[in-house]
């Protein structure tokens, strides 16, 4: 507990390299994290990738494998603070449409329809961790298209 730096229901305060407020080589991202970005998975997963990649390279930089000491004050030397960049929204609205909102080259793009659907789609499947759960999507994706949607209950 973290009484007098911690003062925040709805989640762990953090600072700029996501180091958990009152707490030493602690760090909290995503949902559990108030660090004045919105709780979005794009959000989280930007936080994600800066704190492994900062992680990883404080520690290659020691030469003895692990710091010995203050793992933040290495960070806080070596790194730049966590700094979201928006990549635009996508979301699926139903019957086969969606729409986007995606910035490119410094302005904003928006689109709906079909064929942001598919974009949506291409989006969805490359953001998948592995080959299977991408099949699984898209056999799920067959099944629907083919059969429709099982509205049944047993």
């Amino acid at each position: 507990r973290f009484p007098l730096e911690q003062t925040s229901p709805r989640g762990l305060l953090v600072d700029e390299y996501l180091r958990v407020k009152g707490a030493q080589d602690v760090w909290a991202l995503g949902d559990c994290a108030v660090s004045g970005y919105a709780p979005l998975a794009q959000v989280a997963s930007q936080q994600g990738k800066w704190l492994a990649r900062t992680l990883n390279a404080t520690v290659a930089s020691e030469a003895g494998g692990a710091p010995d000491g203050d793992l933040f004050a290495l960070i806080e030397k070596s790194a730049r603070p966590f700094k979201y960049s928006s990549q635009g929204s996508l979301a699926y609205i139903g019957s086969d449409k969606a729409i986007a909102d995606l910035r490119l080259f410094n302005s904003n793009i928006t689109a709906g329809g079909i064929a942001t659907f598919w974009f949506w789609k291409s989006v969805y499947l490359n953001e998948l961790f592995s080959l299977r759960n991408s099949t699984l999507v898209v056999s799920d994706w067959a099944k629907r298209f083919l059969f429709g949607r099982d509205i049944s209950r047993e």
